[in-house]
């Protein structure tokens, strides 16, 4: 049998449209950033102004990530059914159809707003989830292997620059229309920039090519086959552990993250401007890092990392009670950048190392991910319910203690829980030889986006395509 030699014809074509599709998938990563630096930071502190009570700031926390996560098992699986391009657009238009939905919210004279944003919220978690592994996939497919290093990096750099400067100059609009008190009038302007950028990011998207094809109707897999796939991987050991762990540290995380807006804007009284760069602190100190923790990682290994980022995780919230002072809260907020990045980008790869080399990475990232879900839920509606039930005084052999801040006992309560569970995985965690993924540095990292619990969230991007990643 002889295989037909490709027609020279169609090559040039066939460049310019890959080159097109490269184009579009840069500018896709401004205009995509614009609404991350726009929308996901403020989104807490929007609620807080229009007078969400702990137990809905938990809620908006919880119900849209785990609706999100489900989202995300459910996304491969509808991928045999719907073509991918045509997915991720469309769930993109959906999300800009959401935040101009939450845009209008800012417009006074509302009776229920909190009822509306937190579906709003939920419909955008999902969508974003739907969107995420195809938008994976496709991207490994489309960028050649010649240049994937070089081009994930620059796209890095874009969304990274981009994402933090329309988060600071947020802040400043934020501050500025505080002042002439008009902020709903600021939050309208921060959340035009956000639907501006995805709607422009939707429209590069739907220029892209995509030479995917669904699956014949043999090759598809059930639902119930697929979620059995999923659970299966949980009878390997090292990896249930690992999830658990993760889940359980997400868990207590999620306890208090969700309201140091909260504790930030009203306990504190903090201005929007000092909210934005206390946070933005602690963001730009896990950009600013990675590419250290990554030297690190690669000399000392991911558990050592892990450690290091653990031993200082567990402090960051009672850290916050010792002073009210700005710039002590800025120096915590770095400490938890620092922490952050390392750990993260660690316990990232250390699951990359860990998983059967031939099991798709994205099964095992999927189920972490719903575990996780599932976890930041009961911890963020934990972490409310408890704040809304605190009492203003407690009697203990007689004495009466004041407590003029709830929330510092939830801060208390998240510190003790995250230290005893990195005390009951990180010492019996093996140290796992490094995979065919290359040097920890020279990945490539992808903003996912920005999280209230734990700053920014990454994909890591291998430089060179592997069959199950």
């Amino acid at each position: 049998m002889r295989f037909q030699k490709p027609s020279t014809r169609r090559r040039p074509e066939a460049a310019a449209r890959l080159r097109t599709s490269l184009q579009h998938s840069q500018k896709d990563s401004f205009t995509s950033s614009l609404m991350t630096g726009a929308f996901d930071q403020y989104v807490n502190a929007f609620a807080v102004f229009l007078g969400a009570t702990a137990v809905q700031i938990g809620w908006l926390t919880a119900l849209p990530q785990l609706i999100g996560a489900l989202a995300q098992l459910l996304a491969v699986w509808l991928g045999q059914w719907w073509h991918r391009h045509r997915l991720i657009v469309v769930n993109a238009g959906i999300q800009t159809a959401t935040l101009f939905l939450v845009m209008l919210l800012v417009w006074p004279g509302w009776s229920e707003p909190f009822s509306i944003l937190l579906p709003a919220l939920v419909v955008f978690h999902l969508c974003a989830n739907l969107i995420l592994p195809h938008w994976r996939a496709w991207m490994g497919q489309l960028v050649p292997d010649a240049i994937r290093g070089r081009f994930f990096s620059l796209r890095t750099r874009i969304a990274m620059l981009t994402s933090l400067l329309t988060f600071l100059v947020g802040g400043l609009v934020l501050s500025g229309a505080e002042r002439a008190g008009v902020t709903w009038l600021g939050f309208g302007m921060l959340f035009l920039v956000a639907v501006f950028g995805r709607g422009l990011s939707t429209w590069h998207l739907a220029n892209m090519h995509d030479d995917h094809s669904l699956p014949t109707h043999a090759e598809r897999r059930t639902l119930l086959k697929m979620f059995r796939h999923l659970l299966g991987l949980l009878s390997d050991q090292p990896f249930r552990r690992f999830a658990l762990f993760m889940a359980g540290l997400q868990c207590f995380v999620a306890l208090s993250g969700p309201f140091f807006a909260v504790y930030m804007l009203r306990d504190l009284g903090f201005t929007y401007l000092q909210f934005t760069l206390s946070t933005g602190s602690s963001i730009f100190a896990q950009f600013l890092m990675l590419k250290f923790w990554g030297r690190v990682c690669d000399r000392k290994g991911n558990r050592y990392v892990m450690a290091l980022g653990g031993a200082l995780i567990p402090l960051l919230p009672m850290l916050w009670l010792f002073s009210d002072r700005f710039v002590y809260i800025l120096l915590v907020q770095m400490l938890g950048g620092l922490a952050w990045s390392g750990f993260t980008l660690a316990s990232s790869n250390y699951l990359y190392d860990q998983r059967p080399r031939d099991v798709h990475f994205a099964s095992y990232a999927a189920m972490g991910a719903a575990l996780g879900a599932v976890a930041v839920c009961v911890g963020a509606l934990a972490g409310g319910y408890l704040i809304d039930r605190v009492p203003s005084e407690v009697s203990m052999a007689g004495l009466i203690l004041t407590i003029e801040r709830p929330i510092a006992v939830i801060f208390v309560l998240s510190s003790v829980l995250r230290g005893a569970v990195m005390l009951w995985y990180l010492p019996r965690a093996p140290e796992l030889r490094v995979r065919d993924r290359g040097r920890v540095r020279d990945l490539a990292l992808r903003v996912a986006r920005f999280t209230p619990i734990s700053g920014v969230m990454l994909d890591v991007v291998n430089r060179r395509r592997r069959r199950t990643d």
